[in-house]
């Protein structure tokens, strides 16, 4: 992750989420599609978009790492965050 000072030069919002739809491989970069659980007008569930992130393949994975590391760090020793990561790197291509 980059040591630079983070600014936020502007108001950005938060996003609540509860899930990701399929990543989308665009050449060197993905999309991740993010949603929120709810129901549609008929009372059915559905999945609504409420953000799109895009980035490179490898940029992707560092922030994901992160994300492991934050969630893990206080219930997993390090050694398991790092087996944890590397099964999610090792998954089979639709996984991630």
């Amino acid at each position: 992750m980059s040591t630079a000072p983070t600014v936020e030069p502007f108001c950005v919002s938060d996003t609540f989420v509860t899930g990701a739809a399929p990543l989308t491989f665009m050449g060197d970069n993905l999309r991740l599609t993010l949603f929120v659980s709810q129901r549609s007008y008929d009372g059915s569930p559905e999945n609504a978009v409420v953000t799109k992130l895009v980035g490179s393949r490898s940029d992707m994975l560092k922030i994901a790492a992160a994300i492991l590391r934050g969630c893990n760090a206080r219930s997993m020793p390090v050694d398991k965050v790092v087996e944890n990561f590397m099964e999610f790197l090792e998954a089979p291509a639709e996984r991630h």
